[in-house]
């Protein structure tokens, strides 16, 4: 393998421009191309000398001195430049979703195995520090009985991406259950009750939420709650509490500063993190930093096959249990 490796960015939107950010910083790789059809856009992009801009992915493929492709394309593209790239003999690390499907999710990880190549998903949040301190300290509050998580977005999504995210199951609480299962392993719920709303008449047009409430139950009795809602104003709000037989663990916001200012109008804090790119900065770089290491080291995957499939079929489930109006016994329904 060369000493670095040669990668593709396909897709400059939010994403691509993190990863981007990211892979500047890593001395591990060389960003040979950068894909988008936006001909505008590539061009306002300040790229490395080296690094050719394309507007499609087809160079890139056939390209045998690539080693690997970050896929930060608008999500409808993602299972075809999944298989597309690991046939050709690339690794990949992918924004979710792999595909719309569960079959299509099932076959980007078989073609992978297939062709011994390396497929990352980007569920960042396994690489923030708060959350795998959070993982670390699990012992010390012994037995779980209870998470509370909240998940409040900023800003709000633009409806264009919206029209083809999935919907909030998939684009947003995805995240959420994966947090779940890399805290408590791949273990399936029993059941899965959702509230859910939409105030937004736009977003209810696309057949969708924008406020939900998820309430799972395991066959230990745990109970595993998430609120979330697609903006939030003061901030992007992202929190985790663990409830334990001996105690507690909590996970904060991030905040852009640590002081606080005590008047005689009252105590001000500094705001949480606008929005999701501030709060998993460092995050980003890591997953990447990840994926470059796990190449040279053999680890094929960040996410297994197994945590994915569950954690698309717990969105599929939320889903029905939000448009049906009903709790559902996921074990018997999907697992």
């Amino acid at each position: 393998m060369n000493k670095i490796l040669n990668t593709a960015i396909v897709g400059m939107g939010r994403a691509g421009s993190f990863h981007l950010t990211s892979m500047k910083i890593i001395d591990g790789f060389n960003l040979k191309y950068v894909v988008d059809p936006d001909t505008e856009k590539l061009a306002s992009i300040g790229l490395p000398t080296q690094t050719k801009r394309l507007t499609d992915i087809d160079a890139v493929l056939n390209d045998q001195d690539v080693d690997a492709v970050v896929i930060a394309s608008p999500t409808e593209y993602h299972y075809d430049y999944i298989l597309k790239s690991l046939n050709a003999d690339k690794h990949v690390f992918t924004e979710k979703p792999l595909g719309h499907c569960l079959s299509e999710v099932k076959e980007c990880f078989d073609t992978a195995a297939k062709n011994n190549k390396a497929l990352h998903l980007g569920f960042q949040r396994r690489f923030d520090h708060n959350f795998i301190a959070l993982k670390s300290n699990l012992s010390t509050i012994n037995d779980v009985r209870m998470v509370r998580a909240s998940s409040r977005d900023n800003p709000k999504p633009s409806y264009e991406y919206l029209k083809t995210s999935g919907n909030i199951f998939h684009d947003m609480l995805i995240h959420d259950f994966d947090m779940m299962l890399f805290l408590l392993g791949p273990k399936a719920p029993e059941t899965i009750n959702v509230f859910a709303k939409c105030y937004d008449k736009k977003i209810e047009a696309m057949d969708d939420y924008d406020t939900v409430v998820v309430s799972m139950q395991f066959d230990n009795g745990l109970i595993y709650t998430v609120d979330t809602s697609r903006t939030s104003v003061y901030g992007y709000d992202q929190r985790l509490e663990v409830f334990g037989s001996d105690g507690m663990l909590v996970a904060e916001n991030e905040l852009d500063s640590n002081l606080n200012i005590y008047a005689k109008d009252g105590i001000k804090q500094a705001p949480v993190s606008y929005s999701f790119p501030q709060r998993y900065k460092s995050a980003y770089l890591a997953e990447l930093v990840f994926f470059e290491s796990s190449i040279r080291n053999g680890e094929l995957y960040n996410v297994t096959k197994e945590e994915a499939i569950l954690s698309h079929l717990i969105a599929d489930a939320c889903y029905v249990s939000a448009k049906e109006g009903r709790l559902v016994r996921f074990k018997e329904e999907y697992y």
